[in-house]
């Protein structure tokens, strides 16, 4: 009671019920759900894409970072929380991710979580696959601040019905997912297949008794409607269906699932309104990054042109301090709120909203943060930066991460082109063909040797960067000690080289600039040639580069 007083905070009396069941934790949430709840619906809320090791990464992603406090900031009685986003203020920065058919793991499902939403004045984003419908849960919950998370499905007369239902029943914004070209593989539900319950199906594809929800051909359709929606999933889709949700609408556009800087920079360039880092929590591709991981490349990169939030990994409010520092507008929960609806139906949820939102305020107020314009990047580093010093320059350098000028991006319908400096013809590659390098290494040697060959579609050994006598490695993702291998794609660098002899597999000293191959090197000055260019392959910080190739 001491501590409350001095910290101006009293327990709120949800919070305070929670702790008398011994739940203080998103965790004792889990642990009480997975004693009370049937197996296949614990292994579907809490398993991910295959071995799950990017479930278990955005845990350990976030517990790798640092939060660095200031002392005697002058920390006021005025202490806030709220948070606007698209015009609308919400009371604080955490909101409710999308889950499907949240009926399984409470009878209430969505309209249990939209209240509770509405008490803590979050947003709720409701899942296309949710087991209630866009109206059932608009007539119920009326005043909750509602998003509606949607695909571009094949059939786009679909889509385009689903957005002009969510308009009609006043959802705020749409939020596509565009992370989802195929359902991901799941060996936990393959081992323990989920059953869904009579009275639980996707409703929004199940037409009511007058015709005006859902889709007629998802009742025509033999399979099962959870089947046909799958089937619906569009792996051809490209940045052009974007525009289009865009054209037919007047609500904010989200895209959910980026996890690059490359579609970062495209999905701003066409003016989407928002953004959110995530992986799905895991769910969709195996050993994809953790969010929080690439949060600080993404939100430099488009800067204040798009609103940029985060989901994947939060369950505690420290973690949703270290995304926030980082810069990233707020944070969604899915299940850590999908926990509490199991155990406590929407009081559960409040509950567990309750906990983040005290966890949040006691880590900015012991951090020296009174309000969310308080917390910066300088408040949050990596381990790495504390416990291996001899390499703190390096990640200084790239955290929170440095911003590429926007017209790096145009239209993907830009083919490729070839430019010429000094002599040397340089092959321009499309976006996607870039591999990021992750650290940025700068002031580590004047010249830097770099070598790739290629014949025939076999690669040398990869090029390695030659460091200084005194640094001997570098710490490259995930910050290992590792040499840093630099790995550009085939073309890149190409020039004149037609009668060189061709490398193979048993003669890779050939490649080397100690065999007895004539090596075509180009050297290239920074000022010679452009920021964009050296941007565009991940070596704009090095001084000077020496770059060779050896081609057949």
């Amino acid at each position: 009671m001491l501590l409350d007083q001095l910290f101006r905070t009293k327990r709120s009396p949800t919070l305070t019920e929670s702790l008398r069941c011994g739940l203080a934790s998103v965790a004792d949430y889990e642990r009480r759900m997975c004693e009370t709840a049937d197996s296949s619906v614990v292994d579907y809320c809490r398993g991910g894409a295959a071995s799950e090791r990017t479930v278990t990464h955005n845990r350990a992603a976030f517990d790798r970072l640092i939060i660095r406090p200031r002392c005697l900031q002058r920390i006021g009685g005025s202490r806030s929380l709220a948070v606007t986003s698209f015009g609308v203020s919400y009371r604080m920065p955490i909101g409710i991710a999308p889950v499907a058919l949240q009926c399984l793991a409470h009878p209430e499902g969505e309209k249990a979580m939209a209240r509770a939403a509405r008490t803590y004045g979050v947003p709720f984003v409701l899942s296309v696959l949710s087991s209630v419908s866009i109206e059932e849960l608009a007539e119920a919950v009326p005043r909750a601040p509602k998003w509606f998370q949607l695909y571009i499905f094949k059939d786009r007369e679909l889509t385009e019905c689903l957005v002009r239902r969510a308009e009609k029943s006043r959802f705020r914004a749409l939020v596509v997912c565009v992370d989802t070209p195929a359902p991901g593989l799941s060996r936990t539900e393959r081992r323990n297949p989920l059953t869904l319950p009579a009275k639980v199906t996707c409703a929004n594809f199940v037409p009511n008794g007058n015709g005006s929800n859902g889709s007629n051909k998802a009742k025509s359709c033999s399979a099962s409607v959870l089947d046909y929606v799958r089937s619906q999933l569009d792996p051809s889709l490209g940045w052009d269906a974007i525009r289009w949700l865009m054209s037919i609408t007047t609500l904010p556009v989200i895209v959910k699932g980026i996890l690059n800087r490359a579609d970062a920079l495209i999905a701003a360039d066409i003016g989407v309104h928002g953004m959110i880092v995530s992986n799905s929590g895991g769910r969709q591709l195996d050993y994809a990054p953790a969010a929080i991981e690439v949060l600080p490349e993404i939100v430099s990169a488009v800067g204040s042109r798009v609103e940029v939030m985060l989901d994947s990994g939060v369950s505690q409010g420290t973690d949703a301090f270290k995304a926030l520092a980082i810069g990233a507008r707020m944070v969604f929960v899915g299940r850590a709120a999908v926990y509490g609806l199991a155990v406590n139906g929407q009081r559960g949820v409040e509950e567990v909203l309750d906990i983040l939102k005290t966890e949040l305020e006691s880590t900015m107020l012991n951090a020296g943060c009174g309000t969310l314009a308080d917390l910066t990047p300088q408040h949050v580093c990596h381990e790495v930066q504390l416990y291996y010093p001899s390499v703190a320059d390096q990640l200084r350098r790239s955290w929170p991460g440095e911003s590429f000028r926007s017209d790096r991006y145009r239209s993907r319908d830009r083919q490729s082109t070839t430019e010429t400096f000094d002599g040397d013809t340089l092959q321009t590659v499309e976006r996607d063909d870039v591999e990021n390098v992750g650290i940025r290494v700068e002031n580590v040697s004047e010249r830097v040797t770099f070598q790739q060959a290629t014949a025939d579609g076999q690669s040398c050994p990869e090029a390695k960067l030659l460091l200084p006598k005194s640094s001997s490695t570098v710490m490259a993702p995930p910050y290992r000690n590792v040499p840093l291998q630099l790995s550009v794609p085939r073309g890149i660098f190409r020039s004149n080289t037609n009668n060189l002899p061709k490398c193979n597999g048993n003669n890779a000293s050939g490649c080397s600039a100690e065999g007895n191959v004539k090596t075509a090197r180009s050297v290239i000055n920074r000022k010679e040639l452009s920021s964009r260019r050296l941007k565009s392959h991940s070596m704009q910080n090095l001084s000077g580069a020496e770059i060779g190739n050896c081609i057949k």
